[in-house]
């Protein structure tokens, strides 16, 4: 099966950094995900998508590759879930891409997709009552528990008309400014989770991270998780949008930057369930040998719960006591002990 170029694209715009295409030798450059090229990160572009060899490469750390190796190696995904997710994958348009990029300063990007709607805002909810995307939206607000959980942020907004964001529950990022840095979208419609991935990031951005306005010095940790609405219900809860297990690079260099702000905090990693989630047992291993401390699920409730989420909806909270979760957090050798028992007890 032969990826569409398109996906290849938005894979290309979605894990390289400060991507941009050049018409004239039909390329697309960006700073390159698996090296970070150094101190050149945000300066220059090293890695390209060769669309007439069809290959990806980097020419600073002489990557060089078909496109369904490289976004094995960027995204962590197997080679049968990227040929699944690139047949009903949520495609940007050529010549969107194209456009974006035919003036030569760079365009800044809108903090939010095109004519969103504040969930959160009473009056603009009572004008589109009667749509059913938002409604479907609220649903999902409510049975989540997202509007009423201890660290949710300030808006939650919904699109009717954006091309690549429509009908998708959004999700801001702010800064500690309370300025919105970057979103990231969920799929909302039932038929939609059954054709289009779960989430999508913000194009041509840099990822950021969550709730960082809601940080607060009463905790002296910082919380992470991978997905924002797990940190929804953590106190100081922050997060990636998606770590790899395959890699050393747990924060894009504008995460870093943020995290610098909070060289005093100790940091925890919250992973979903290590007893059923094969993915999260990966990542926890690698986060282990980078030497950083992970939240390991207790037995029973790791068996339970899949995620903090769930564990908050099943049990109607609103958050977790961070307590609990220092409780159960660990590093070294200690963690690798939990980790061989939990794979003893799935064998």
């Amino acid at each position: 099966m032969i990826l569409p170029q398109e996906y290849i694209i938005q894979k290309f715009y979605q894990h390289a950094g400060y991507p941009k295409f050049k018409k004239i030798s039909n390329t697309y450059e960006a700073g390159c995900p698996i090296c970070r090229e150094g101190s050149s990160w945000g300066k220059k572009r090293r890695s390209y998508y060769l669309v007439e060899k069809n290959a990806i490469c980097c020419h600073n750390c002489g990557w060089y590759s078909k496109p369904l190796k490289w976004i094995q190696e960027v995204s962590g995904l197997s080679i049968d879930e990227i040929f699944n997710e690139s047949k009903n994958f949520d495609i940007l348009p050529l010549d969107v891409l194209q456009e974006e990029n035919k003036q030569q300063k760079p365009k800044e990007v809108d903090r939010l997709p095109k004519d969103s709607i504040n969930l959160f805002d009473s009056l603009q909810i009572d004008y589109y009552k009667e749509e059913r995307v938002i409604q479907e939206a609220l649903k999902v607000v409510r049975d989540r528990k997202l509007d009423t959980a201890i660290n949710k942020p300030p808006t939650l907004w919904v699109s009717l008309s954006d091309k690549i964001h429509k009908n998708r529950l959004i999700i801001p990022f702010y800064n500690q400014s309370n300025e919105i840095v970057f979103y990231q979208t969920r799929t909302i419609l039932k038929n939609d989770l059954k054709l289009y991935p779960k989430y999508l990031s913000k194009v041509n951005s840099e990822k950021a991270l969550y709730g960082l306005n809601n940080i607060t010095h009463d905790v002296d940790t910082i919380f992470i998780t991978e997905g924002p609405i797990d940190a929804f219900f953590i106190k100081n809860g922050t997060a990636v949008c998606g770590i790899q297990d395959n890699s050393a690079n747990m924060f894009t260099k504008f995460q870093e930057e943020q995290l610098s702000a909070f060289k005093l905090f100790n940091r925890i990693w919250v992973l979903d369930s290590q007893w059923q989630d094969i993915a999260s047992r990966k990542k926890t291993k690698k986060l282990i040998e980078l030497g950083e401390t992970v939240f390991i699920w207790p037995e029973k409730m790791g068996k339970n719960f899949k995620d903090i989420n769930e564990y908050c909806i099943i049990k109607n909270l609103n958050s977790i006591d961070t307590r609990f979760i220092q409780e159960h957090s660990h590093s070294g050798i200690k963690a690798e002990l939990l980790m061989v028992e939990i794979n003893r007890y799935l064998r």
